[in-house]
C-alpha cells in the first residue's frame, strides 16, 4: 500500500459511522503505539483504550461537546506519567537487563547519565517532556491507522481533569495528555472529500 496515498486519504474525522474496529486491528494499533520510539526508551506514558459506550458517555461532557468521543468505535487516550523519578528510571534499566540477558548492573553507567539529565529537570519540564513523548506515539498511531484505512481524529481539546477523574488516572500516577477517537468515517461527513490544505512544498522544505 502506498504510504503517501494513505496519508493523503486520512483526515481529521468530524463524524463517525457506527461501524466497529475488529479486535485484531485494535491489537495491532495498540502494539504500534507500544513500539513507538521514545527519548532514552523510557516510554513515560501509558495507553488507555476505551470501548465501553457507558464510559465514552461519561467522558463526553469533558470533550467540549465533541460527539466524536462518544460515537467513535474506540477512544485511545495517551496519558503521561506524573512523576519521572529514580524508581521509574531504575525500572526501565532493570527491564532492559532482563530482556537482553545482561549482567545485573551492566547498564549502570548509562543509567547514571539518564538520571543526571532527567532528575535535574524541573517538575514542569519533566511533565512537558513526557507529553512530547506521548505526541510522538500519537503520530505513529495516526500513520498506522491510515495504512489500515482506519479513521482517526487527534484531539487536544478536552478537559484533562475530567478525563483523569472518569478514567481513574490520578490514582495510578497518570494524566491525560492527548486523545484520539478511532473508527470509520460517516458517509454524512462531507469534509472527507475536501482537498487537503498544507504549506506548499517549496515553502515547507529547505534543502541545504
Amino acid at each position: 500500500m502506498n504510504i503517501l496515498r494513505q496519508l493523503n486519504w486520512r483526515y481529521a474525522v468530524r463524524e463517525f459511522s457506527d461501524k466497529t474496529i475488529n479486535h485484531s486491528d485494535i491489537s495491532e494499533l495498540i502494539e504500534a503505539v507500544r513500539l513507538t520510539p521514545s527519548s532514552y526508551g523510557l516510554q513515560p506514558y501509558r495507553l488507555i483504550v476505551v470501548s465501553s459506550p457507558e464510559v465514552k458517555e461519561q467522558l463526553l461532557p469533558y470533550a467540549m461537546g465533541q460527539n466524536k468521543v462518544r460515537d467513535c468505535s474506540h477512544l485511545f487516550v495517551l496519558a503521561s506519567q506524573v512523576s519521572i523519578n529514580e524508581k521509574s528510571i531504575d525500572g526501565y534499566f532493570n527491564r532492559t537487563e532482563l530482556i537482553r540477558g545482561l549482567e545485573p548492573g551492566s547498564t549502570d553507567g548509562f543509567k547514571a547519565h539518564v538520571k543526571q539529565v532527567m532528575l535535574a529537570m524541573s517538575k514542569e519540564d519533566k511533565a512537558n517532556w513526557a507529553e512530547q513523548q506521548a505526541y510522538i506515539a500519537l503520530g505513529n498511531l495516526l500513520n498506522v491507522a491510515a495504512m489500515k484505512k482506519i479513521d482517526a481524529c487527534p484531539m487536544g481539546g478536552f478537559e484533562e481533569e475530567g478525563f483523569n477523574k472518569v478514567l481513574g488516572l490520578n490514582v495510578i500516577g497518570l494524566k491525560a495528555s492527548v486523545i484520539c477517537p478511532l473508527g470509520f468515517r460517516s458517509k454524512e461527513d462531507l469534509t472527507a472529500e475536501s482537498p487537503k490544505v498544507r504549506v506548499d512544498l517549496s515553502e515547507f522544505c529547505l534543502m541545504v
